[in-house]
């Protein structure tokens, strides 16, 4: 047996509709489309579960009534039932298969569908072709290292990481969002916020965003840092210092 839906009020007084899976209710681009004021976009979806019809509330504005005017979140569909949404009442019916026609509800298999069998693949067998495709691309690289006298002292005076300390002993080192030595939490700022790199004139302050990340205050790509210079990235404020 099927079910229809007599429409007794409403936009579409007098039409029968047949019950259907994945049927929506709503104002407009709906199954069903109730030209009202009173009725949500997707006011409320017809569903098959557990062999029963099920019409459930899309968290609407006005949402589904019963015959006495109370709220349902859903309505189980059968025969004899009433329900209204919006100004358009509703009355359930239930009819043979063949009355419905090409609008009969097709027998649902509950079980999932099968997905293709795949070969199991283990994390060392996609590591060994990572690697093997990509060869060529790995080189050892030498970076020099200096030593940093005094050590540098960056402290976060300002901004998400507001209260925390780096005390910098070697160099170069690179401060940015993207950084997995000195990361820079501040949303929105640069991968590479600035480097920093020892010379033989002091601790040299690089940045290639010097309009987002200004030392004091001033948009500067280079400079050697001194105690007390106060570096901004956004809303996030440094203060320069060496240990003793």
């Amino acid at each position: 047996m099927g079910l229809i839906l007599k429409v007794k009020s409403g936009p579409l007084s007098g039409q029968t509709l047949a019950v259907k899976a994945d049927m929506v209710f709503g104002r407009q681009n709906a199954t069903v489309n109730l030209n009202d004021p009173r009725v949500s976009t997707v006011h409320a979806k017809v569903t098959l579960a557990g062999g029963r019809w099920l019409l459930v509330d899309n968290a609407s504005k006005n949402g589904i009534r019963d015959q006495a005017g109370e709220r349902l979140d859903k309505v189980v569909l059968k025969d004899g039932v009433v329900f209204a949404i919006g100004d358009s009442q509703f009355e359930v019916s239930e009819v043979p298969d063949e009355a419905l026609g090409d609008n009969a509800p097709k027998a649902i298999d509950p079980r999932p569908a099968k997905k293709p069998g795949k070969k199991p693949r283990y994390w060392h067998d996609v590591l060994a072709e990572f690697l093997e495709k990509n060869a060529e691309a790995f080189r050892d690289v030498i970076i020099p290292v200096a030593p940093m006298e005094p050590a540098l002292i960056l402290e976060f005076t300002r901004g998400v990481q507001v209260n925390s300390k780096w005390i910098l002993g070697f160099g170069p080192r690179k401060v940015g969002l993207g950084s997995l030595d000195l990361p820079i939490w501040e949303p929105g700022a640069p991968g590479v916020c600035f480097e920093i790199h020892p010379s033989a004139d002091g601790l040299i302050f690089k940045t290639n965003h010097p309009d987002v990340v200004r030392l004091n205050g001033r948009e500067i790509d280079k400079d050697v840092l001194r105690m007390g210079d106060t570096i901004k990235i956004l809303d996030t404020l440094i203060e320069v210092d060496f240990a003793e």
